[in-house]
């Protein structure tokens, strides 16, 4: 059986960095492959003072005390994130803490596969060239699967890194429609555009994790809102108060401490395991979210979703990107809307199951081609 090592950011605290992390590993897995992911530490050092970085607005400041009273469901959702990560993903015996130490210690698998998330996005990761696979044997299979790049360019000082490194994969994909032209202007290469890892696994696999209990009885909204990428409030917060008002339906706020309390008929689920957080997305009745992987198991479990962005002309955005290939175009808001018009609330989810299926099969067949170097 041949051995396969995945490189991915697998263990912040981030639903949907594990998540994939997992999926990835499972799809290579079902393809008989022995699979791990090398337990390589972000962020690290390397990552400090990344000079890529721009300041962005980011959610407004809690007051001490509000983050305080939530500090036990934060602290009880990273334990189960840990607690995910080591059942269910696979990692390697050595864990790496910087670029150069893999250099050192190289870790031996048949395949080194770049695994997705935002890893050659220079603001996220600086430039990291351990995610570009720096350290794999010359003579070794070098694939990536569903990178997101998250810019239309790459700076001018890292493009002969991306270009020498990039030319090195026998087979390039990623996430976005965007990062296939990057791709190509930096290196030269084609590269396909695949789902997400979490969309290889269908609902009823996501399932097998999840936690089985339905969490609330009344029907809800739920509200999954980051803020590392821009700051999408107070339009989330109308938008959900306009949502509720309309439906009648209760909404559940998760992963993140609220920036203010008193909003009525809202629940609060901080501390949800990523079990909890596929189990609240599987019994919402709708889903809105500034989330890419938030919108990735809306579409996944076939829940009615807005996914909130900055800018829905921006080409590099993976959330466009995804809804657009599934024909949902009139599912994305900028923060600039208004609020949209009751006929958006629903929408034909047996065509959009037919369509994601349909990617989710061409997906499959490019790794498995990939894996066998075919």
């Amino acid at each position: 059986m041949k051995s396969i090592g995945i490189i991915t950011i697998h263990k912040i605290n981030n639903y949907g960095s594990v998540l994939q992390a997992y999926a990835l590993q499972k799809a290579c897995e079902e393809l008989g492959f022995n699979v791990e992911v090398i337990d390589y530490n972000y962020p690290n050092v390397f990552h400090a003072s990344n000079k890529y970085v721009n300041s962005v607005d980011s959610q407004p400041n809690e007051p001490r005390w509000l983050k305080a009273l939530y500090s036990l469901e934060l602290l009880k959702q990273h334990k189960g994130i840990k607690n995910f990560v080591a059942k269910y993903e696979h990692l390697s015996s050595k864990q790496y803490g910087h670029p150069s130490e893999l250099i050192g210690d190289i870790p031996h698998y048949d395949v080194y596969i770049t695994g997705s998330d935002q890893l050659w996005n220079p603001r996220h990761c600086n430039g990291d060239p351990a995610f570009l696979l720096h350290f794999a044997p010359d003579n070794a299979l070098k694939i990536s699967y569903a990178a997101s790049i998250g810019v239309n360019s790459i700076p001018e000082d890292l493009k002969l890194q991306y270009k020498e490194l990039l030319s090195r994969y026998a087979f390039i994909s990623v996430r976005e429609n965007s990062g296939a032209q990057v791709v190509w202007e930096v290196a030269g290469k084609k590269a396909a555009v695949v789902l997400d890892p979490t969309l290889l696994l269908n609902k009823d696999q996501w399932n097998q994790i999840a936690v089985p209990k339905r969490q609330f009885k009344k029907k809800y909204i739920l509200c999954y809102f980051l803020n590392y990428t821009f700051n999408a409030f107070p339009y989330v917060d109308q938008l959900a108060d306009y949502m509720q008002q309309e439906t009648g339906y209760e909404i559940v706020r998760v992963a993140r401490p609220p920036h203010k309390l008193g909003l009525s008929h809202t629940h609060y689920r901080i501390g949800a395991s990523p079990e909890e957080f596929l189990a609240l997305v599987r019994d919402a009745e709708m889903v809105l979210t500034t989330s890419f992987h938030g919108t990735a198991f809306a579409v996944n479990y076939g829940k009615p979703v807005f996914t909130v962005v900055q800018d829905r002309n921006a080409s590099d955005s993976r959330q466009v990107s995804l809804m657009c290939n599934l024909g949902l175009e009139d599912q994305i808001l900028s923060i600039t809307d208004s609020m949209p018009d009751r006929s958006r609330f629903t929408y034909d989810v047996l065509t959009e199951q037919k369509r994601l299926e349909a990617l989710r099969q061409q997906s499959k067949i490019y790794l498995k081609q990939a894996l066998k170097n075919e």
